[in-house]
Order: structure tokens, then C-alpha cells, then sequence
């Protein structure tokens, strides 16, 4: 998953109340009348970890509340401990995804031979397929400080580029020699990294040529203990943000939680008064800033939150959609989220000049949608899932873009739904009783589809997604944005889920 611009305090301090007043049958419910004068009343306590009204506690590690504007930790997570030999990448030109087709990357086992403390690939071949067939012992882990070579024979591009002036990627795109400029390495273990788009701002991650034989080369240094997940050590609030709605409660560690959130959200605000998407990702994303606005920043920033919006609609008034699976829309669809953020802005402003700029792009987009995405025979909309969109770890490895386009997925349809119903009250509002009654009946349809076609008697849950060549079929996986949208929105409302 890419979450990239909600407010992890705001996300932290939600899970802080779920943990408190949500009781599980394995953990123990503590009064505070049990705890000493001189400490913080125990909470919450399980086998994995104690939370107390100013801390939480797990094994050796701590994370305090000293103040309601400061907090210290000293987590550091173990994962590079047990970390995978297996090493998953593709070469990148000029830092895009472009060797090979989705699903298929390059394997390599990290393991050193014996006497050696570094591991080197053959030379790979750009745009072939190389699979490392060396089975790895169980318990073995990578180890600290492994060193990575990593050889490119580049010279079938280069004799392309000499021979006639371009060479074409798996897609059928033309790279003309004067466009190439760099060849990147991603990957899944850090610090490789699967981001694309940010290749060009990790230099580390590029192959060199220095002596023009067409054979690129990098040494990586994988598991490195400077890389390990860890939290920053000490936090305290260095910015005013006494204009936004404050919170006072029994619990300090809540209470810092929630003022870190604040702080973040103001310094998510870039100069020209939009949100930055995240820490390496400038700009405003459709998809990420709407579910941040609907989360909160409606509230907290409407003004900035507006003008996100409107940097997501294109000259012919239509959202813009995110990158995605084949390049963007429609193989991808969720952009429509944007009409719920709106919605949620003129919620809280009431400001009947933004309902009236925002409702002919809602509803130009949902009349493009209705052309190249909805499906008459299921009711059903087409395209990508939200947010869980990282192909890889959603679709099958067969499916190309063709097929995730032809998917018919939960929380992207939940999504649509909610879009229609918007529409449906905008309307109401602006006097347009015929475009109400179309798109409420196109919201009932989508509903309709929802609960016929992915909910899963058996499972007691709505599948992930309709997918399929010739006939679709349900994929039984649960897809948690998708089950929780349903029941915000009304999909699963009088039955389902709603029970």
C-alpha cells in the first residue's frame, strides 16, 4: 500500500481510542483505580504490548508522552533481522517502468558463497527475464552490510539506438537516443525501492558506464543497520497551530498524538497554498489528498484543500486521474473520489460558490465514466483498486493492464457509488431534478451490483474484486478499504456487513 498524505498522528490517535475502547478477547481491561498514585493508569494491556495514559510499552522499547507537545521513542523494528534473501528488481530508463511487463522482475538469492562477503549478478540483459533458482534453507535471512553488484548489458539498446535512432520498451514505446539519459535499478529490498517516479532523486540507485563498454554496474549495500526501520527519537511542536480545533483529554499520550497530526498537516502545505502529496512525493495526488480532505483536512484546512482540488482538474474540466496500471485512466478510476472530498468541503463551508464550480466537473467525469468504464451486464464499474493499486501485491501475475482494466473492484466501486450519490445531492441543491433522478438510479445499480456480485455468503464478506477473461469470477480475498467504504457509504446498509 502507498499511503502517502494522511495525518499519521490523526491515524495513531485512532487506533489510541480503538485500542482503548474496543476490548479483545485476548488482551486485559485494567481500571485505573489498580495503578499506583505516581504512575500512568494502565490501559490496555496484551501479550504484545501495555498501553498506559501516557506511553505504550512493548518489550524493551517505549514511547512516552512527556507532554502534550512532545513525545520520545526508542523503537526500533526487528524486521531486518528476518529479512528475505531474495531480492526482487528491474532496470529502469530514465527512472521509468519500462523493462519489463507488470508482474515479471528479475530474482537474484543474496546468500555469499563461502569466503566471499559480497554477491554479484551475471551480467543480465536488459529486457530479459532472469530468475535465480537457488533454493534458500529455511532460516536463513539476508544478512547486515550484504554487497550487492548488479551488472546491465545495456548494448542491445545502445545498437538499437545506433542502428535507428530509438529503441522500443515491451509496451511498444519509442525511447529516442537523444531522450536517454540515466538507468536505474528498483527493487524490493531498501535501498532499493519500488517508487518509479522518485528514482531520479535516489542517485544511489543508478548504473554507471565508466569506461563506454555499453556494461552498467552498481554496488548497493542491502540490510544495512542505518536502514532499519526506526522511529524518529523525540518529537516536540515547534509550530502555532492554536487556530485549529484543539483536544484536552485524560490521556497525554492522545492528546500528543493529536497535536503531532496538527502539526503535520501544516507543514504539509506547500508555498503555493496546495498539499504536498508527501515526503517524496511533491505535488498534489487526486486520489491521496481526497481521502485525506475526507479524513480531515475539510475541516482543518478547507481553503488549502480547495485549492488541491482544483489542481487535479484538467482544461476541459475534468479530474485529472493518478498514474497507475497502463499509464492512468481508465484502466485506473478511483480519481472519482474527488467528488466526496468536494462534497466534504462544501459540508463544511457551505459555500454555495464551490458547489457550483465543483458539480459540472463531478459531473463530467462521471458522464466519461459512464462511456469507458461502467459495465451494463454487471452494474458494476471497471478499473483499478483504490490505494491498493501496487499490482503486484494485489493481481494476479498473469494479468496485464487489459485485464486489471476489465477488474471490477470493491472500493473502487464503493467509491463510484458515493460519487453518484453526490451528485444526486449537489443537484438537489442546484435545482437539477433530472440529473438527480439519473445518477440515483446509477448509484442504486452500482449498490445492486455490489451486493449481488461480490458479497460472499460464505466468507460473511464483500470479495476483493469480478476478474477474468472471458468470464469473471470473484476473487474471495477480503479488501479492507473496500469492506470499511461499504459500510460508510450505505453499500452494506440494512444487511451485509451493517448486521
Amino acid at each position: 500500500m502507498k499511503y502517502r498524505s494522511f495525518p499519521l498522528g490523526v491515524l495513531a490517535a485512532a487506533t489510541l481510542l480503538s485500542a482503548c475502547h474496543t476490548p479483545k478477547p485476548a488482551a486485559t481491561m485494567v481500571s485505573s483505580t489498580a495503578a499506583s498514585a505516581t504512575e500512568a493508569p494502565l490501559i490496555w494491556k496484551s501479550g504484545e504490548y501495555a498501553l498506559y495514559a501516557d506511553r505504550v510499552e512493548q518489550g524493551p522499547y517505549v514511547a512516552r508522552a512527556v507532554s502534550r507537545t512532545e513525545l520520545t521513542s526508542n523503537y526500533q523494528s526487528p524486521a531486518n533481522e528476518f529479512q528475505s534473501p531474495q531480492i526482487d528488481f528491474k532496470f529502469s530508463l530514465n527512472g521509468k517502468d519500462n523493462e519489463l511487463a507488470p508482474g515479471q522482475n528479475h530474482r537474484l538469492v543474496a546468500l555469499p558463497k563461502p569466503g566471499n562477503t559480497e554477491v554479484e549478478t551475471p551480467l543480465l540483459t536488459f529486457g530479459q527475464h532472469y530468475v535465480d533458482q537457488t533454493p534458500v534453507p529455511s532460516n536463513t535471512y539476508l544478512a547486515p552490510n550484504t554487497k550487492l553488484k548488479i551488472r546491465l548489458d545495456l548494448r542491445p539498446v545502445l545498437a538499437a539506438f545506433k542502428k535507428q535512432g530509438y529503441y522500443t520498451t515491451y509496451r511498444g514505446e519509442k525511447l529516442y537516443q537523444q531522450d536517454f539519459k540515466h538507468v536505474f535499478v528498483a527493487g524490493n529490498t531498501a535501498p532499493l525501492s519500488w517508487d518509479f517516479d522518485n528514482l531520479v532523486n535516489k542517485p544511489e540507485l543508478e548504473l554507471k558506464d565508466p569506461d563506454g563498454d555499453g556494461i552498467y554496474e552498481v554496488t548497493l549495500v542491502l540490510n544495512a543497520p542505518t536502514a532499519a526501520k526506526t522511529t524518529a527519537g523525540q518529537w516536540q511542536q515547534t509550530i502555532n497551530t492554536a487556530d485549529f480545533p484543539q483536544l484536552k483529554s485524560p490521556y497525554p499520550l492522545l492528546d500528543a498524538l493529536y497535536n503531532l497530526s496538527l502539526e503535520e498537516a501544516r507543514r504539509a502545505v506547500e508555498p503555493d497554498s496546495t498539499f504536498r502529496t508527501g515526503k517524496e512525493w511533491a505535488g498534489v495526488w487526486t486520489r491521496d489528498i481526497s481521502y485525506s480532505i475526507i479524513l480531515a483536512q475539510a475541516t482543518l484546512q478547507p481553503q488549502v484543500a480547495m485549492n488541491s482540488l482544483l489542481r487535479k482538474v484538467s482544461p476541459e474540466g475534468r479530474i485529472i486521474q493518478d498514474t497507475g496500471t497502463g499509464g492512468a485512466y481508465p484502466c485506473s478510476t478511483d480519481r472519482i473520489i474527488w467528488a466526496t472530498a468536494a462534497w466534504e468541503i462544501y459540508k463544511v463551508t457551505g459555500d454555495p460558490a464551490w458547489l457550483r464550480q465543483v458539480y459540472p466537473i463531478i459531473k463530467k467525469s462521471i458522464e466519461d465514466d459512464q462511456q469507458n468504464a461502467y459495465d451494463a451486464q454487471t452494474g458494476l464499474v471497471r478499473g483499478e483498486s483504490s490505494f491498493l493499486d501496487w499490482r503486484e501485491q494485489t493481481y494476479p501475475r498473469w494479468m496485464q493492464p487489459v485485464d486489471i482494466y476489465q477488474s471490477e473492484n470493491l472500493g473502487t466501486n464503493a467509491v463510484h457509488f458515493q460519487a453518484n450519490q453526490v451528485l444526486v445531492q449537489m443537484a438537489e441543491q442546484l435545482g437539477e431534478a433530472a440529473v438527480a433522478t439519473k445518477h440515483r438510479a446509477l448509484a442504486a445499480r452500482i449498490k445492486q451490483g455490489i451486493n449481488q456480485h461480490l458479497w460472499l455468503d460464505k466468507q460473511g464478506y464483500y470479495g476483493q474484486f469480478l476478474y477474468g477473461r472471458t468470464s469473471l469470477v470473484v476473487s474471495p480475498r477480503a479488501e479492507a478499504l473496500g469492506e470499511a467504504l461499504s459500510v460508510l457509504f450505505g453499500v452494506a446498509e440494512g444487511s451485509r456487513l451493517s448486521r
